[in-house]
């Protein structure tokens, strides 16, 4: 296989937004006053709304969701482009994990069954797969710290994201109830030293996520990260099929490329 095949299987993953309830997520009040500093910055009500939708997830071991994304790409002119795709989850914790991702720049098909994950790049025919083993949440930090790729909507399906504290936050506030595709949603946002976010959840029934908006200031030209959830579903269980790779004849398996050590 060519360098350059290689090259897209490593960055494959880069096609969703990374750890987006992570890095606004807070531990429960008795864990906040015993172990983290108080943020006057921070209004608890905010805190609050994300928390309530993370622990949400952590309690369901099946379900399913369908997101449509917009994301922006700055050219080396300066000018920013807006690509759209759209991603289906399916999680059965504690290990099996499925995404299919179609979008403007290409389409992409994760399987994980708690043995083996595989990772398929449908334009190019190819694919790349490794043992792997452990809980969702240990998937992520595996293919994250081995080969930096990062899931789309990654910590929605992992059981602990509401354990991951960023302590970066500088700020939080709860702007109101507003509307997501007809739907009245508390509207809260962070910001963090690199990032701000915006997260809406369903202020009626279950606090499900229903958008998100991450703006990365750090970034050149920053560019922007939006995703509309929808077809929310918790069925008991779902068929093992589901999780197992489906690969198409004549497909070519290719190796994940290593994340190289970075110099100090």
């Amino acid at each position: 296989m060519t360098t350059e095949l290689l090259e897209k299987m490593r960055l494959l993953c880069l096609f969703g937004i990374a750890a987006s309830l992570a890095l606004v997520a807070s531990p429960t009040p008795a864990r906040t006053q015993s172990t983290a500093p108080a943020r006057p910055n921070v209004a608890p009500q905010a805190v609050e709304i994300v928390n309530n939708a993370c622990h949400e997830l952590a309690k369901s071991n099946a379900f399913t969701f369908h997101a449509e994304v917009m994301f922006d790409q700055v050219l080396r002119s300066e000018v920013k482009l807006q690509f759209a795709g759209a991603l289906d989850y399916a999680v059965l914790r504690p290990d099996e994990l499925a995404i299919n991702y179609e979008s403007d720049l290409g389409s992409k098909r994760l399987w994980y069954d708690g043995k083996t994950v595989t990772l398929y790049d449908l334009p190019h025919n190819v694919y790349a797969n490794v043992p792997a083993s452990g809980s969702i949440g240990q998937l992520t930090d595996y293919l994250s710290g081995t080969y930096h790729l990062s899931l789309p909507l990654g910590d929605m399906a992992s059981a602990k994201a509401c354990e991951k504290i960023d302590q970066d936050v500088s700020f939080g506030a709860w702007v109101g109830v507003n509307d997501v595709l007809g739907e009245p949603c508390d509207h809260v946002a962070f910001a963090l030293s690199s990032a701000d976010y915006q997260v809406w959840v369903q202020h009626k029934g279950k606090p499900l996520v229903r958008k998100v908006v991450i703006n990365y200031r750090a970034l050149r030209g920053s560019p922007q990260y939006t995703a509309f959830i929808s077809d929310w579903n918790f069925p008991e269980t779902i068929p093992q099929e589901r999780f197992r790779a489906d690969l198409p004849k004549g497909a070519v398996r290719i190796d994940f490329a290593e994340a190289k050590e970075r110099k100090p």
